[in-house]
């Protein structure tokens, strides 16, 4: 399936903003830059005059410029790898794709076919979320990976000793990704399905709930997290900025979280949340 990029240029203070707007018209990734930032969706999911009429509501409040691109997916793929490079993180996971070359000297190695589906450990929601994985190992728990794209969390909690792994993405083609990364890594024990929430993923309660997705979809499932978490269980937390950690904080404790562990990179924010008894 083909992609659409929009490239947008536009003054700091509105990039944040537009972000979140583009993510409530289902973009689902975003890469940012000195001058403003790209969003990427899928073809068939854009609604392109709703989405030019965004941008040109918001190109009468601040200087923004905009574009869009199709782009392919195998000449997605190939940028990939033309850029792509192996993550080291916490001198204990190594994360690389299969024309690196193995390791062999770390307790972990992931391997992490590069493709469209996001989560290839270069980001720092990942890193960040893979580093608290690292601090508070699943060993012996069920664990629900929402929004799963590469399937990395659902591995990595897999190797850490998880009873069971079960991971959704609204996407198929991040199904399809994952389940490579999955038998790529011989995880025996970590199942994917095709879901855009946990309702829909028809889940049964878990210990431990790992979602790395992006704020608006966080605020609007936190109820959700709370109905599937076993009492005690863990909610690990990615995928906003540091300034949105009061309004995740606030949500959380509606539906019966506590705070246990927070952690910042780049602006980029993770957090760990054990459900009251």
């Amino acid at each position: 399936m083909d992609y659409i990029q929009v490239q947008i240029s536009c003054s700091p203070e509105f990039r944040e903003i537009l972000i979140a707007e583009l993510a409530g018209l289902q973009f689902e990734s975003f890469e940012e830059f000195n001058s403003g930032f790209s969003g990427f969706i899928q073809e068939d999911c854009l609604d392109f005059e709703e989405t030019k009429l965004l941008l040109e509501h918001y190109a009468g409040l601040c200087a923004l410029s905009y574009s869009f691109q199709k782009i392919a997916r195998e000449n997605w793929n190939q940028k990939w790898e033309s850029h792509y490079e192996p993550v080291l993180i916490d001198d204990q996971v190594l994360i690389r794709a299969p024309f690196h070359t193995a390791g062999g000297q770390y307790p972990f190695e992931l391997e992490i076919i590069p493709k469209m589906s996001f989560g290839t450990g270069h980001h720092p929601t990942t890193t960040q979320m893979i580093s608290l994985l690292l601090k508070h190992p699943p060993q012996g728990k069920t664990v629900i990976d929402a929004g799963s794209g590469t399937g990395i969390l659902a591995i990595m909690a897999e190797k850490l000793g998880a009873k069971s792994v079960l991971a959704f993405d609204n996407d198929p083609w991040c199904i399809e990704n994952g389940l490579e990364n999955v038998k790529a890594n011989h995880c025996a024990k970590t199942s994917m399905v095709l879901a855009g929430s946990l309702v829909q993923a028809e889940t049964q309660p878990a210990d431990v709930i790992l979602a790395n997705i992006n704020k608006n979809i966080l605020l609007a499932e936190m109820e959700f997290y709370g109905r599937n978490l076993t009492e005690g269980g863990q909610l690990f937390l990615s995928g906003f900025y540091t300034e949105d950690i009061p309004d995740m904080h606030a949500a959380a404790g509606k539906f019966g979280f506590s705070p246990v562990e927070k952690s910042e990179k780049d602006n980029w924010a993770c957090l760990l949340y054990k459900k009251r008894s």
